[in-house]
C-alpha cells in the first residue's frame, strides 16, 4: 500500500492498537522526544509525525517502552518535502528484539532531498516476516553511484600500471584480474547495503 499524506482523512478500523497503546517514540538528537500522541494514525497500521528543526535532520532516534508482539514489527519511513510517494525512504524495523533503532537518515537523502529541516516520520504495523525480507534503505543511490565513479577512476589509473601483453610484469608493473572492478563493486554495494557507510570508519 501506498503512504498518505499527513493530514489526509482515513477511516481507521478499531480493532488494531493505536500508537498510544504501542508507546512508541522518535527522538531527533538534541532536541525533546516526540511521543506516540504526537502522531496522526493515516491507516488502520500507519502513523505519521512531521518533525521540524532548524539544522538538518541527520539522525533519528526511534524505539518503543512497551514490547511488541514476537510475530509484529513497527518499519520505520521517513521523507522530505513535498512528501510525494516517491520521496519516502524505508530505514529499518522496531522489533521485539530491536526496540530502540538510531536512524542515520543523511545517509538516505539524495540531491532532491537536499539536506532537509522538516521531514515526516512513519511507522507501519507489519508481520515481522514480512520486514525480516526487504531490506532497509542504508545509503542512497547516489551514494553507491559516487562510489562506483570513484573506484572506476582508480581503477583506470591503476590499470595503467598493469604489464603490458600479460606474462611476468617487469619491474614497476602489476598484474590485474580482467574483472577485478565488478568484484570490488560488488563487495562496495554489499557492504553498503549491510551497514550503510559505518564500515569506512572501521577500515585502517
Amino acid at each position: 500500500g501506498r503512504w498518505s499524506r499527513l493530514g489526509v482523512s482515513v477511516r481507521v478500523s478499531t480493532n488494531h492498537r493505536d500508537a498510544t497503546a504501542m508507546s512508541f517514540h522518535c527522538i531527533v538528537p538534541g532536541h525533546p522526544p516526540v511521543s506516540a500522541n504526537a502522531f496522526k494514525q493515516v491507516a488502520s497500521n500507519r502513523w505519521i509525525v512531521t518533525l521540524e528543526c532548524q539544522e538538518a535532520i541527520n539522525e533519528v532516534v526511534a524505539f518503543v517502552t512497551e514490547p511488541l508482539e514476537p510475530s509484529t514489527a513497527l518499519g520505520c519511513h521517513i521523507a522530505s518535502p513535498p512528501f510525494e510517494e516517491s520521496s519516502w525512504h524505508y530505514l529499518g524495523a522496531i522489533t521485539a528484539q530491536a526496540p530502540s533503532v538510531v536512524f542515520k537518515t543523511r545517509l538516505v537523502w539524495t540531491a532532491r532531498d537536499a539536506l532537509p529541516t522538516c521531514v515526516q516520520f512513519g511507522i507501519e504495523l507489519q508481520p515481522t516476516a514480512q520486514l525480516a525480507a526487504r531490506p532497509a534503505e542504508m545509503v542512497s543511490v547516489e551514494v553507491l553511484e559516487a562510489g562506483r565513479r570513484i573506484g572506476k577512476d582508480l581503477y583506470e589509473y591503476v590499470a595503467s600500471f598493469a604489464a603490458p601483453g600479460g606474462g611476468v610484469p617487469p619491474p614497476g608493473y602489476i598484474v590485474l584480474r580482467g574483472d577485478v572492478f565488478e568484484r570490488w563493486l560488488a563487495r562496495f554495494n554489499d557492504k553498503c547495503a549491510r551497514s550503510g557507510l559505518d564500515w569506512l570508519y572501521n577500515s585502517g
